[in-house]
């Protein structure tokens, strides 16, 4: 995955690294900052401190206001707009023999700073080109995790086979016992 797709997908992972009911915090040292990036591909050196992270955690709460805000378009538009205006600074550079490429942080931004700017334009271009429902969060009662429906095909409601699994097994359940058991019989 590269370029804008890239960043919005880091945006929702960023997102989903807040204490939730199924996990604690999973963003809670500069080490699992870097593990995050390094996961989503961003390339070496990845050396983060205490101020990154700080600042990560700051876009990490507004990317959790983003999702908390889809599909509503305009609750949508206003704090994407919001996150761009405060971070977003567009510009190509060419360094370390990469060829001319686009950077939307500010120079000299810490890794949340870029975390900030990258998400922020990465989910307000995919937002732009599919709608406000390309975000979302798990249909799981239990899991609020955001996802993104980029793809083809229906609607995903779940973030993982696993959320949509325990789903299905609960109604399946319960439609069990509101017919009684075949052991109960």
């Amino acid at each position: 995955m590269f370029g804008y797709s890239r960043w919005a997908a880091l945006a929702a992972a960023l997102a989903n690294t807040a204490p939730g009911r199924r996990h604690g915090d999973l963003l809670a040292t500069p080490a699992d900052l870097a593990a995050l990036l390094r996961a989503h591909d961003e390339p070496e050196p990845v050396d983060v401190d205490a101020g990154d992270l700080r600042d990560a955690l700051a876009a990490r709460d507004a990317f959790t206001g983003v999702f908390d805000a889809a599909p509503d378009e305009q609750a949508l538009a206003e704090r994407l707009n919001t996150l761009l205006a405060g971070s977003a600074r567009p510009r190509l550079v060419a360094h370390g023999g990469v060829p001319l490429h686009l950077h939307v942080d500010a120079p000299g931004a810490s890794w949340g700073g870029w975390l900030a700017a990258s998400g922020a334009m990465g989910l307000a271009l995919l937002v732009a080109e599919h709608g406000a429902d390309v975000l979302r969060r798990c249909a799981a009662d239990d899991c609020r995790d955001a996802l993104l429906r980029t793809g083809s095909g229906p609607a995903r409601r779940f973030c993982s086979a696993t959320c949509a699994s325990r789903v299905r097994v609960a109604a399946h359940r319960a439609a069990q016992g509101r017919r009684g058991s075949p052991a109960a019989s």
